[in-house]
């Protein structure tokens, strides 16, 4: 991929950072249509995670639980995506209706996870909800019919796994860590609001992971995952300056691709998605967002993202809470987890294995 066709904000930050030469072979990764590996990998993924806008174009990001087969590739230029009708009360979703009923086609990202290995794909590309047949797929809940999305991949590309450190109980470490956690965590609103609340506070900051989603001024979406120890996502509270409130996302050093943190420089614009896979809820957190130099925070929040590179500093305007069931798709992962770590193949550096290789953006150290 040549320096040409990168974004004026990716541009900026590699030339502002000094990352030009460090993250050349990580752009050459990039192909315009799913490999045979990638559609090998997307064959046995169970989680995904969307960027896009809603119904009146803010960015939304969004969780989707699955199982093997959720997603298929008919051909190297094709996904069809099948996510639960439970889903379609949300803001992604409602976005690609609207874009439906207007006949236009939606800039998506796709970020596929194998929590195991770290390993991740991303598929970015134009997409639509689909009203032709699909196959039966094992996967879906026998009790609702899902909601079909078709995407026309523009670029999918693998991020290196060794960026990513966070351990996420159950699925890459022990599972007895993970089981006794309660779902569906009763002090939590009931779907949107638009304020940090002391309880949605609470909850991000027992969180230990998050996916990054932005966008270029064209509209193309990227999701970028992040993670840390619980405390690392800093929840400040509404006051005059911002009365929704505000979270500070550190971020650390990685390939130096700079493709999030580029879509901020150009569109002052960002979404968070933060899971809680033990209570089987995830949060979106949407608003306006910059890119400040730690040393500039007050510095009691300084302290707080201690080894950042730089923070993304995004002020709340909405949030979306995101409930399901996702009991099927985390044993499918636990499973896999298992029978990774009994045949020795999840470590540090992670090897070519069964979930097959990927690579990824800059992730935060535990």
């Amino acid at each position: 991929m040549a320096l040409h066709t990168l974004s004026s904000g990716q541009q900026q930050a590699r030339a502002r950072w000094n990352t030009n030469e460090r993250c050349a072979a990580f752009d050459r990764k990039k192909s315009p249509y799913l490999t045979q590996q990638a559609q090998d990998f997307l064959a046995q993924q169970a989680f995904c995670v969307i960027a896009g806008p809603g119904p009146h174009q803010e960015l939304w990001g969004l969780l989707v639980p699955g199982g093997p087969g959720f997603v298929q590739t008919p051909n190297r230029s094709t996904c069809l995506l099948q996510i639960a009708r439970q889903l379609a009360p949300t803001r992604l979703v409602g976005g690609l209706r609207q874009a439906s009923q207007d006949g236009l086609d939606t800039q998506l990202s796709f970020c596929f996870i194998c929590h195991p290995t770290r390993e991740r794909l991303c598929v970015q590309g134009s997409a639509s909800l689909y009203t032709g047949d699909m196959p039966d797929l094992h996967a879906l809940p026998p009790h609702a019919e899902p909601l079909r999305i078709q995407v026309q991949v523009r670029e999918a590309f693998f991020h290196c796994a060794k960026y990513i450190k966070t351990r996420v109980a159950g699925l890459t470490c022990p599972a007895d860590l993970f089981s006794e956690q309660a779902r569906y965590p009763q002090h939590l609103p009931g779907a949107s609001t638009t304020s940090l609340s002391e309880n949605i506070r609470a909850f991000i900051e027992k969180q230990l992971l998050c996916f990054l989603c932005t966008r270029n001024h064209d509209g193309q979406c990227a999701v970028n995952h992040r993670g840390g120890a619980p405390g690392f996502l800093v929840a400040l509270p509404p006051d005059e300056s911002e009365p929704d409130g505000m979270l500070l996302l550190p971020d650390y050093a990685g390939n130096g691709a700079f493709e999030a943190i580029g879509n901020i420089l150009e569109t002052e614009e960002a979404a968070l998605v933060i899971p809680d896979y033990g209570a089987q809820v995830a949060l979106c957190v949407s608003g306006s967002a910059r890119v400040v130099e730690v040393e500039t925070l007050p510095e009691d929040l300084a302290r707080r993202c201690k080894g950042a590179e730089r923070v993304v500093a995004l002020s709340v305007r909405w949030v979306e809470v995101q409930y399901g069931d996702w009991s099927a798709t985390l044993s499918y992962e636990r499973a896999r987890a298992q029978s990774i770590w009994s045949a020795g193949r999840c470590s540090q550096t992670s090897t070519r294995s069964q979930c097959c290789l990927l690579s990824s953006s800059r992730t935060q150290t535990l």
